[in-house]
């Protein structure tokens, strides 16, 4: 039997270093294009411009003269009432109808809803298109959120219609289509009340008798809105909004058991991370639902926030020839989120179709959780980096109490000169950490204004424990402890 001659090793070599050279062009031929893409980027969001125009359908802020200071004011934030689906985050109807009936509703009280009360952004339905931001859509979403809420909108009901009570709803980043007239109808019908009935206002801000309220969406950058006073034109959509509704709601349809609590993570910014932090990256399924949410994640970010389109083109569009255009850019701008939800759901499904994973997905992994940690504490140390710099404005020097929701975190920090800032968390189910599934002891915290002998408010953060018990203190819960070396002197000026 005759044998091939063996090769000489530099004839063996030079295949390895053509297909070597390939490669390497191949990976220059990427990185060229990846700096091009990145170029494009920074172009299009230098120079991008939209014109934002503010509308009639407005809310103002609600300033000291509107503000009775010899009434207790009880403060909660953050409900995210939904339609009672997998989307819903609140669950817990019953405590809160317990807790309007039984510790509210004893005295006369304002009850101040600070922001995010209902989650337009989760509401799908099948006369109103994901993408439609019109008042009939608000009202519409509203209208759902009410009917999955019968119990506690029939207690809000019967708060609102007792002598000396008042219902003041501020507007947060999920609900700001509060700002529609008609939105504020179908609440004010809901809960029995006339349209100019006083006993039901809402404001973008609660300022006076020394204390202040805002949601907080305006200290976070995912959530701050150019034009928050009211509806522009065409409709804002701020980076925050863009994740809950291209990315999130998708994710939350998924059969991954995990999926319902993606949203309940803060700040967004830590949506990447958390998804990769995940420890059954070695499921497939696991793999499949991290996999769609990190290449949503990714094409959310890669753009400036797309504002929704105009209801009618711009007056010099009309003038010009370019006209004829108008119409397909529109209906592609408008199938821009059906594209990117089926290229997550590819990449998804190639993940999930892949064998073993090498050991580095395990540092990767560590290493995402670090930085999530790191992102949060951030996060929220940032938002009360900024009340305590507002705080030293002129025009807050008189007040005490400087109260936000939006973060979801419970906190009571002193600003000094008997200054606090204080976030009254939230009453959706949080989860610090979802593999552990470790959540708060204290779940339905409130904050709870009367005035001192001095005249000036005192604020009390409280946990509510159910009707057979009085409130309890709240205190700092033991996973943020290790944040109270926190570099920022907040009664100090820097």
């Amino acid at each position: 039997m005759q044998t091939r001659p063996h090769k000489p090793p530099r004839q063996l070599a030079r295949p390895i270093t053509a297909l070597a050279l390939w490669l390497l062009r191949r990976l220059l031929r990427l990185a060229i294009a990846a700096a091009l893409l990145l170029a494009l980027r920074w172009i299009v969001l230098r120079f991008r411009r939209v014109r934002i125009r503010p509308t009639p359908y407005a809310t103002p802020p609600i300033g000291p003269e509107e503000i009775d200071t010899q009434r207790r004011r009880i403060v909660i934030s953050d409900l995210h009432l939904g339609g009672g689906d997998r989307r819903d985050d609140f669950c817990d109807d019953e405590a809160l109808i317990a807790f309007l009936d039984h510790y509210v509703g004893h005295e006369p009280t304002e009850l101040i809803l600070a922001g995010d009360t209902f989650e337009f952004l989760q509401i799908s339905l099948p006369d109103v298109a994901d993408d439609e931001w019109s008042q009939r859509a608000a009202a519409r979403r509203l209208q759902a959120i009410i009917a999955a809420h019968a119990g506690v909108i029939d207690a809000l009901r019967r708060f609102a219609q007792q002598a000396g009570n008042q219902l003041t709803i501020l507007i947060g980043n999920h609900d700001f289509e509060l700002h529609y007239p008609a939105a504020k109808e179908v609440l004010r019908q809901a809960l029995g009340l006339a349209p100019a009935d006083p006993r039901l206002r809402f404001g973008i801000s609660y300022h006076g008798g020394g204390v202040y309220i805002v949601h907080g969406n305006q200290f976070d950058p995912w959530n701050r809105f150019v034009n928050f006073a009211s509806i522009s034109e065409p409709f804002e959509v701020v980076r925050g909004t863009q994740l809950v509704k291209e990315v999130i709601n998708e994710l939350e349809d998924d059969p991954f058991p995990l999926a319902p609590l993606v949203d309940n993570i803060k700040p967004s910014s830590a949506f990447l991370w958390y998804l990769m932090s995940l420890q059954r990256l070695r499921d497939p399924a696991a793999r499949r639902f991290v996999t769609r949410g990190v290449v949503g994640f990714l094409q959310v970010t890669a753009w400036a926030p797309p504002h929704h389109l105009s209801s009618e083109p711009d007056e010099w569009l009309l003038r010009s020839p370019l006209i004829v255009l108008w119409q397909p850019i529109a209906n592609f701008r408008r199938r821009r989120v059906a594209r990117h939800q089926a290229i997550a759901r590819q990449f998804g499904a190639a993940a999930e179709a892949v064998g073993e994973l090498p050991e580095v997905v395990d540092q990767v992994r560590d290493e995402a959780r670090r930085q999530a940690s790191r992102e949060v504490a951030a996060f929220n140390d940032e938002i009360a980096r900024d009340v305590a710099l507002l705080a030293r404005q002129p025009a807050y020097r008189n007040d005490r109490l400087f109260v936000c929701g939006h973060t979801h975190v419970a906190r009571v920090i002193d600003l000094g000169d008997g200054r606090r800032y204080i976030n009254v968390g939230t009453w959706t189910d949080v989860v610090f950490d979802v593999e552990t599934m470790r959540r708060p002891s204290q779940r339905y915290p409130f904050l709870e204004i009367t005035n001192g002998a001095d005249g000036m408010p005192q604020g009390r953060l409280l946990v509510w424990n159910g009707s057979n018990q009085p409130p309890q203190p709240w205190h700092e819960e033991e996973w943020s402890r290790q944040r109270r070396q926190s570099r920022v002197q907040w009664g100090k000026k820097e």
